[in-house]
């Protein structure tokens, strides 16, 4: 299995036949690969975590900062901010290998859960 989690999303958002309006524009894949570089090392190994944001991300480097505080702070999200909805939830009891965080972004009618579903389905069928 593919476990470069880029790959791994844009697997997540062609399985549901982009009927999730996943984003990947140039400031959504910045946005969501920032985090990972900055985030990676404080998730221990067998954890992830999944986020999700929605579109349009208009003030990048500001949401990436609220953002990293808020994650460092631990626990789950669910928040507005500067305009965009949250949510971040984190996985445990997985394989070593795993990707330390998967992010979405999404269009503002998209479900987050379903989201969600899917890409903890994906992380626990690979155990």
């Amino acid at each position: 299995m593919n476990d470069d989690p880029v790959a791994i999303e844009r697997e997540i958002g062609g399985q549901a036949s982009n009927r999730l309006g996943l984003r990947f524009d140039k400031s959504a894949v910045r946005l969501i690969s920032g985090l990972k570089s900055s985030l990676a090392e404080m998730v221990p190994e067998g954890e992830a975590l999944i986020l999700s944001v929605t579109a349009p991300i208009r003030l990048r480097a500001k949401t990436t900062a609220v953002l990293e505080d808020l994650i460092r702070q631990g626990g789950e999200l669910l928040e507005t901010i500067n305009g965009n909805k949250v949510r971040l939830r984190r996985l445990a009891n997985l394989p070593a290998n795993s990707p330390k965080m998967l992010g979405f972004v999404h269009n503002p009618t998209t479900d987050a859960e379903t989201i969600f579903a899917l890409a903890e389905d994906w992380l626990r069928k690979r155990t």
